[in-house]
């Protein structure tokens, strides 16, 4: 692409040196070990490292451009701009030629349920013959491509080259995750969304963003700048969602179970953990090119828990909205067998096992609710301390843990550091551990930490009897603990039930 084409869309405050705008581009990058011959290299400042102090090696490796916030001593040409994080998402933009434009892009985001809210989406519409991407925490998924996840919502270049990816492989709808730190970084900037929701919020990322108003601020940003074609969709049980209606001109539907919405979930039973209820809208309701008819729709979930519902009513909206036909909706839900992690059943015999990633006090709060709500013999906890998100994050979530142990058929409750499972990044600090032991010390609970995960598991599985429910509590230092479990009912199996359980841990993205 002419550099022309491309500096013609970023807004340029001043220039440095000898720009011919009549070379061809090859690529655009951030990272300059990534650079060669004839790309642009957009210069950012990052928490561990500022991309400005990189541009001399960028040019080394042949690199035509830099785009800076600050001009540097390098000899290369240059352009300034206001913030390069804009840039990069609106040289991307046009660089892969508007892809969003293409297809249908339906963007999610929630503090709980972001993920099983958009598997729920995107098999809502694959059910109704639509082609289907994903955009999430799990992975970058479409036709036979599937792209493990590093980051939540990818960084604006990668972004925009899956979303070009997808749409020259002839993908119809995209289902988005979208983080607070994606809007906040500007990844999703540019995108053109056609349906946006809002499901939940509670406190999360105050390691990031600083304060719950900052969060608040730049995760309602899908919502505050969705345009007049947009449909924005709305839990409206969230007080503070709920008024966001005010605040955007996007065409606005509302959800909710215990207010006032255009569609209500009723009649909830979820004795048995696997929730029935039926999804209602009573009057059909048209704003722009967007109706929302009025339908009554029984369902019984396959997935465990009440925070299944509620992602199941957003995403039910998401399908109507959509266009997919009330049957079709229901299907999809009922056959949804749900996400890894998410109150996941990953073992169903004389006990069951359940995995959550217990991230924050309200996913904590919704896990440990639908437990109170179950029926079974006795509760088995394993929990990992989270790592490196500091003590005061770990100190709400035992708060949140300890008010919910009494209430509970409580029997055994192990800890774990998961030493041997986590990266450097996730490790639990001294202060995090001492955090949450005082809080259990301070509830009456002392509790026993394990260094090891694999330890841990094998030290709390011989306590599950007929009847109990083992419930694998924790974010990154739990994720392989489904694995160490298959793989220990592999051992004590042989034949096909052998075979089943490998494939499982074969299939397995954490």
């Amino acid at each position: 692409m002419k550099l022309n084409t491309l500096l013609a869309g970023i807004p340029i405050a001043e220039r440095r040196g000898q720009i011919d705008e009549d070379v061809e581009i090859r690529r655009i990058s951030h990272d300059s070990r990534e650079i060669e011959t004839g790309d642009i290299f957009v210069a950012i400042e990052g928490v561990l490292a500022d991309g400005h102090d990189y541009v001399a090696q960028a040019k080394e490796k042949g690199a035509y451009l830099a785009v800076v916030e600050k001009f540097v001593e390098a000899d290369i040409p240059q352009v300034r701009v206001e913030n390069t994080r804009k840039a990069l998402a609106d040289l991307a933009c046009i660089y892969f030629d508007h892809p969003s434009r293409q297809m249908e892009i339906f963007g999610v985001t929630a503090t709980n349920g972001k993920t099983s809210t958009a598997f729920m989406v995107r098999d809502i519409f694959k059910a109704a013959g639509y082609r289907v991407g994903m955009v999430g925490t799990v992975a970058v998924q479409y036709g036979d491509v599937s792209i493990p996840a590093i980051l939540t919502t990818p960084e604006s270049i990668h972004l925009q080259e899956h979303l070009r990816n997808m749409a020259d492989a002839g993908i119809e709808v995209v289902v988005m995750e979208v983080s607070s730190s994606a809007q906040e970084l500007y990844r999703s900037r540019g995108i053109e969304f056609d349906i946006v929701s809002f499901n939940n919020i509670s406190v999360e990322h105050l390691e990031q963003h600083g304060t719950f108003e900052n969060y608040f601020h730049y995760k309602s940003r899908l919502i505050r700048h969705a345009d007049e074609d947009t449909a924005v969709l709305l839990n409206v049980d969230a007080p503070l969602i709920a008024a966001l209606a005010e605040d955007t001109k996007g065409q606005v539907f509302t959800a909710a179970i215990d207010e006032e919405a255009m569609a209500r979930i009723e009649g909830i039973d979820i004795s048995t953990g696997f929730a029935k209820f039926t999804y209602r809208v009573a009057r059909e309701s048209t704003k722009g090119r967007w109706t929302l008819p009025s339908v009554e729709i029984p369902v019984h979930l396959q997935v465990a828990g009440y925070h299944s519902v509620l992602n199941a009513m957003m995403a039910m909206t998401f399908g109507l909205l959509g266009g997919v036909d009330p049957q079709t909706v229901r299907r999809a839900m009922e056959e949804f067998s749900g996400v890894e992690r998410r109150f996941e059943l990953i073992y169903r015999g004389d006990y069951m096992i359940l995995d959550d990633h217990f991230a924050n006090t309200k996913n904590i709060e919704v896990t440990l609710e639908t437990l109170h709500a179950m029926e079974y013999k006795n509760l088995h906890i394993l929990y990992a301390i989270r790592g490196s998100r500091g003590a005061e994050l770990n100190r709400e979530n035992a708060v949140e843990t300890a008010k919910w142990m009494a209430r509970l058929p409580l029997k055994t409750f192990y800890a774990t550091k998961s030493v041997e499972a986590v990266s450097s990044k996730d490790v639990v600090t001294d202060a995090e551990l001492e955090a949450f032991q005082n809080v259990m010390q301070d509830a009456g609970y002392e509790i026993p930490v394990i260094e090891r995960l694999d330890d841990s598991i094998r030290r709390i599985l011989p306590a599950v009897e007929s009847g109990d429910v083992l419930l694998l509590a924790g974010c990154q230092g739990m994720d392989h603990a489904a694995k160490v479990i298959w793989q220990d009912l592999a051992d004590r199996s042989r034949g096909e039930e052998k075979t089943y359980w490998l494939q499982k841990i074969d299939n397995r993205i954490c």
